[in-house]
């Protein structure tokens, strides 16, 4: 009987990677991280330490030669199609960071790529597994929302700037806090709403404050002459069944909340706001307010994600978040920089 550990090798072992992917994976039994990759060679070789990973390489192609059951992606956005492909078609299962492209052809190529490879492909969308999220999706899925039709989604940061290259510089990034941190805020509204889909979207993304000294960042400063993205960036969607969104997600402004992080839905029986899980609703003509409740918090949702992509390759079941999924949440967050390049509304086919 082979005692071999389920084997994991993870591309991009930044601070993403040591700080909640591997101890992910190293929680897990059975597992071992098996090889890191990173093209500078200390950071392979400090994650590797941590992993206790038999190999470390500066070239990801070599540890996708490597006898591996899944690869865990932490590159650089646009990083991300490449090595998801080469890891697909050499036969592993994968994990990779949001968003898992910056363009809906290339989530579409690897989508596929899985389909027909028969591997998993999962993007990590950690919001979803938090307590409160749960809670919500819950809640909503017992009838108590009622049909959404419209929602608030924010992710509006005061002066939290990540101010490294891979952020910031839009050959590695492939946008700012819309990408960054709009992706995971969008996602998660989107999977209590039961994604519909977007069919017209008006957008804009600009610098307001990024290029100059007005507001100081609290992680730091970063390199004027190399900021290529947004600093801000806002939409309005229309769905297809009739329901409206907007969004807006900065990593710089003048606001009271360091971070603002939260959706609000409007629905026929009630609204509901995530995280809080604060609703309001009518109950025999009286107005009803109360907050949901959750048996525990989910202080590990990074981990709670690896636990399930895991669990669903060892039993055969879907992704934990499909591809096609992401495909419409990357769908509108590329709109809205399109709309902002074309000055207009676009309309998807």
């Amino acid at each position: 009987m082979s005692t071999r550990k389920f084997r994991v090798g993870v591309i991009g072992a930044g601070g993403i990677a040591q700080g909640v992917h591997i101890p992910g994976w190293l929680a897990l039994p059975d597992v071992e991280v098996f090889a890191v990759a990173d093209v500078h060679e200390p950071t392979a070789r400090k994650a590797g330490d941590l992993a206790g990973a038999a190999h470390r390489f500066t070239d990801w192609r070599e540890l996708m030669a490597l006898d591996l059951d899944a690869v865990d992606i932490c590159t650089p956005n646009k990083l991300h199609t490449p090595v998801v492909l080469a890891a697909l078609e050499s036969g592993k299962h994968v994990l990779c960071e949001k968003p898992l492209a910056v363009t809906t052809a290339e989530v579409r190529e690897m989508g596929e790529a899985a389909e027909r490879t028969g591997k998993l492909l999962c993007t990590v969308q950690n919001q979803r597994f938090r307590a409160e999220t749960l809670a919500v999706k819950h809640w909503a899925e017992g009838g108590n929302l009622g049909e959404v039709y419209h929602a608030r989604v924010r992710a509006m940061r005061r002066a939290l700037l990540p101010g490294r290259p891979g952020f910031i510089d839009e050959k590695l990034s492939g946008g700012g806090p819309c990408m960054d941190i709009g992706v995971h805020a969008l996602d998660a509204a989107l999977w209590v709403m039961g994604f519909p889909k977007p069919v017209r979207i008006s957008g804009t993304a600009k610098v307001n404050f990024a290029k100059g000294h007005k507001i100081p960042g609290k992680w730091g400063d970063w390199d004027r002459a190399m900021f290529s993205v947004e600093d801000f960036a806002a939409a309005f969607v229309h769905f297809d069944n009739g329901a409206t969104m907007t969004l807006e997600a900065a990593w710089l402004g003048h606001q009271e909340e360091d971070e603002d992080f939260s959706f609000q839905l409007f629905g026929s029986e009630a609204g509901v706001h995530w995280p809080a899980g604060k609703f309001s609703t009518v109950s025999r003509g009286a107005f009803v307010d109360g907050k949901l409740s959750w048996p525990h918090r989910v202080e590990k949702p990074h981990a709670q994600q690896i636990a399930a992509f895991h669990r669903a390759i060892l039993e055969g079941a879907p992704s934990p978040v499909p591809w096609r999924e992401t495909l419409q949440v990357i769908k509108i967050l590329e709109c809205v920089y399109e709309s902002q390049k074309q000055g207009r509304e676009i309309v998807l086919g």
